[in-house]
């Protein structure tokens, strides 16, 4: 029995030892805390209830977080938008716009020299080819401005090759503006690649260096009524569409107040997409040099048209030149808010005064490096006013002679 009664003691009182171990390790000393800790949380609740404390402590650990998380995801998002819109089209670097849109342009040189020739000869099928290039150009212009920048320069060799171009890629810009349907569109830019094909048989007229007389200039606007007369040459001319373009490019040269030829038509008188090409033909020409004149500053030409509006031209047309081009065209030069000098490269759709410029002159007037500056994501930036090419000589000559030699388009 003792040894019974010591056996059933040391079985009894080998337990003791097992209920000591399980404190060492760590998952064991959980249970007691969390069965013993309820009863104080609970007298801190009813006396966290009693005054009301408790919201605001609550509130700081969850509710702020949830805010401050979300508004910088808006913000973020918000501003990755709008670098999307800036760096449209697909955040291409500028000089990568210009290659391409140099491509296209050298497109629509060719083909415009490729048409006035044709326009030359007893038959000629050019209506399918242009119709496909307006396609093209059309395309280009909404996802590439660089394109527009490009219409600054001038051909040498002979003007109206680079005239005809640079009027057929303006007008479709102002087609795209007002939201023309494709057939409409293409149309336009047919009628503006032919609207001075009738000046191939006054060469000798409009490439003299001297200034035409009253009866020479007569003689020129005869041209309007031999380009119309043109289309009938073209065989694969739409003929739905053919007595349309024919009146088109024959009321090119009508001005809205009954001033211009051959007819002296007026206001409703005369079609809608001739009114378009017109003033496009009328930048153009101003803009640009000639062999008996110099060219006309940029902005200066836009504000002569501005000002002529309501007489010259409709407003509707002029509005949406400058919707295109802006208060400040391709080729203008300016001085911005820095006191640096400038040349603008391109417009930024929907921003009248703030386009792409490159950086020509310290405000010193010393040499600058050629910076490429978008006004668009520099608002602290502004353009203060364009200058003359005569100024730009005065800041510093060797810099007006290399814009001068930049204006020329060259073939190599």
């Amino acid at each position: 029995m003792r040894f019974s009664e010591l056996k059933k003691l040391k079985e009894t009182s080998a337990p003791p030892p097992a209920r000591k171990s399980p404190p060492e390790p760590v998952p064991f000393p959980a249970p007691p805390a969390e069965q013993k800790p309820p009863e104080p949380l609970r007298e801190e609740r009813a006396e966290a209830r009693k005054p009301e404390p408790a919201p605001p402590e609550i509130r700081p650990a969850k509710a702020p977080p949830a805010p401050p998380q979300a508004a910088p995801r808006e913000q973020s998002r918000a501003s990755e938008r709008r670098a999307q819109e800036r760096k449209a089209p697909a955040g291409k670097p500028y000089r990568e716009l210009e290659t391409e849109a140099r491509e296209i342009y050298a497109r629509l040189l060719r083909h415009s020299a490729q048409y006035l020739k044709a326009s030359e000869e007893p038959y000629t099928e050019k209506y399918e080819t242009t119709l496909a290039l307006a396609s093209a150009t059309a395309a280009s212009l909404k996802e590439n401005p660089a394109l527009l920048g490009l219409t600054a320069y001038s051909t040498a060799d002979d003007y109206l090759r680079g005239h005809t171009a640079n009027t057929f890629a303006l007008v479709l810009a102002m087609g795209l503006e007002a939201g023309l349907e494709r057939q409409e569109l293409g149309l336009l830019g047919f009628c503006a690649m032919a609207h001075d094909a009738g000046m191939t048989g006054f060469s000798s007229l409009y490439n003299t260096p001297g200034r035409l007389g009253d009866s020479e200039m007569a003689e020129m606007t005869l041209h309007a009524e031999a380009g119309a007369a043109k289309l009938d040459r073209v065989l694969d001319l739409d003929y739905k569409v053919k007595d349309r373009a024919r009146r088109v490019v024959l009321q090119v040269h009508e001005r809205d107040d009954g001033s211009g030829y051959p007819d002296r038509l007026s206001s409703e008188e005369i079609d809608p997409l001739a009114q378009m090409i017109g003033i496009a033909d009328a930048y153009e020409a101003m803009s640009h040099p000639r062999p008996w004149r110099d060219e006309m500053p940029p902005h200066e030409a836009v504000k002569e048209l501005i000002e002529k509006e309501g007489r010259g031209f409709n407003s509707g047309p002029v509005k949406l030149l400058l919707a295109s081009l802006s208060m400040f065209p391709p080729g203008s030069l300016v001085v911005l808010s820095t006191g640096e000098t400038a040349r603008v490269l391109m417009p930024n759709r929907g921003l009248l005064t703030r386009p792409v410029v490159e950086i020509l002159l310290h405000p010193d007037h010393s040499p600058a490096e050629g910076r490429l500056t978008d006004l668009k994501e520099h608002p602290l930036v502004s353009v203060e006013r364009a200058i003359t090419p005569a100024e730009l000589r005065e800041r510093n000559q060797k810099c007006a002679a290399r814009m001068e030699l930049a204006r020329w388009w060259t073939d190599w």
